[in-house]
């Protein structure tokens, strides 16, 4: 059965879909369009990756075209969503555990079931105060996730790896936790508004915010206000963050860097006036 031609039989049997469609060719054209979405790509790099003209790409997002998409381009764009995913989701750092090396091959193998398998087994084994949990969690959620985006199962990993992170004082690499923290980040921004979104930023600040407790390093406390500006977070937590950062850093090199970086627009009313409720000493 072609790709999309099946992911539009199960978005119709879905009972609360995020989005209801008229047609089967509805449904394709945003497909193609929420796929350059989620990856950047201009019409005509996704036309590129395709081999298609752009003339083409711009009919599959056309949802008046009366074609459907071709099977042979549905099972290509099902392998470009697929590859990007990959390129920008799965990394492999080191020191690499045999049991990642194992599920990033399954991975790319396109081998998703075996891959959710072997994570699920995993973490039946692998005892909880291992210092690799976090990360076996942060692939198990990759693993679920890679096929179902909004799977409960892959919201489930993805939050105890949050709630995992700097919980102990022999944590994993930084290099590893930034990579974690860095791709649920992304994954977070790209989440519809709801109260999924909302407790997943949660739990990303609080582990932010648990990161900076061991090692001190304010570039955590600056993601955790990212977190709580970018969600948003309640304004008391984006204040109250906004406040730990002029203890730590001083008020001048806080106010230059919130009135300079877009991403934290949320507190910047802080510096607008003197008489303000949410005024940084």
């Amino acid at each position: 059965m072609p790709f999309l031609h099946e992911q539009w039989l199960a978005q119709s049997r879905q009972l609360n879909p995020r989005r209801r469609y008229s047609s089967q060719r509805e449904f394709e054209a945003d497909w193609v369009g929420g796929l350059r979405r989620r990856h950047g790509l201009s019409q005509e790099a996704l036309a590129m990756m395709a081999s298609v003209s752009v003339t083409t790409v711009q009919n599959w997002e056309n949802p008046a075209s009366r074609k459907n998409i071709a099977p042979h381009n549905q099972d290509r764009l099902r392998d470009i969503d697929r590859e990007l995913w990959i390129k920008s989701h799965v990394t492999l750092l080191e020191p690499c555990p045999p049991f990642i090396r194992a599920l990033h091959d399954l991975l790319t193998a396109n081998r998703d079931a075996s891959a959710q398998g072997l994570a699920d087994y995993l973490l039946t084994t692998l005892p909880p105060d291992d210092v690799e949990r976090p990360r076996l969690l942060h692939w198990a959620g990759l693993a679920h996730s890679i096929a179902d985006p909004f799977s409960a199962r892959a919201r489930e990993y993805q939050n105890a790896a949050l709630k995992a992170l700097g919980n102990r004082g022999s944590g994993l690499s930084a290099a590893i936790e930034n990579e974690i923290l860095g791709s649920q980040f992304e994954d977070l921004m790209r989440q519809p508004e709801g109260e999924d979104k909302h407790q997943r930023g949660w739990y990303l600040m609080e582990a932010c915010q648990r990161l900076y407790e061991r090692d001190q390093h304010p570039a955590y406390k600056w993601n955790a206000l990212e977190v709580a500006c970018r969600v948003p977070l309640s304004r008391e937590i984006q204040y109250g963050l906004l406040q730990e950062l002029t203890e730590i850093l001083g008020g001048a090199a806080v106010q230059r860097r919130v009135m300079c970086d877009h991403a934290y627009m949320a507190v910047r009313e802080a510096y607008a006036r003197p008489d303000s409720a949410h005024t940084v000493n």
